[in-house]
């Protein structure tokens, strides 16, 4: 791939990552914790939620890194109008089809044990929903026109949300 092409791609992934995913688990969750904190909401933390809390968000970090480095390596980006020139099949994408998806719930469900907040609590449910329409109604039609029956028998072979360990 042309280094010109690479250096955009990695622009546009961080803008995609700055605007998407972070607002899912970043913005939105600074104010629902700032609400919290206004409205005198009780939290419950304690050392040992903060600390899981933390290495869960750390570990989903490593591997939605781990999912867009192999989105580039296929020459292109975790951007759904903007996917990789061939299928990508191999690791995380090799045991479930939207792993970056479980890295967004698993950093929120951290954010969850460390901060203790009720409204996050509320918050993740409703942020997941809108991903899985998002997904269905959008992204993988989208995937599915541009791969055809290979996406199809990808579909047909690894699982969307729950991993498929076997595959490893």
């Amino acid at each position: 791939m042309h280094v010109m092409k690479r250096i955009q791609n990695v622009i546009d992934s961080l803008i995609y990552l700055f605007v998407g995913p972070f607002t899912v688990v970043g913005t939105v969750p600074l104010l629902l914790m700032g609400f919290d904190a206004t409205m005198g909401l009780p939290h419950f933390t304690s050392d040992i939620t903060i600390a899981v809390g933390y290495i869960l968000m750390n570990l989903a970090a490593i591997v939605a890194l781990w999912c867009t480095w192999l989105m580039h390596r296929g020459a292109g980006t975790p951007i759904p109008s903007m996917p990789a020139q061939q299928l990508v099949r191999t690791g995380a994408y090799a045991v479930v089809r939207q792993p970056m998806m479980l890295t967004l719930l698993v950093v929120g469900l951290g954010e969850l044990l460390v901060t203790g907040s009720l409204l996050m609590l509320l918050w993740i449910p409703l942020a997941m929903r809108a991903g899985v329409m998002f997904i269905i109604v959008y992204e993988e039609p989208l995937l599915l026109t541009r791969y055809g029956e290979p996406y199809q028998r990808y579909c047909d072979e690894v699982p969307r949300w729950l991993p498929q360990w076997k595959q490893i």
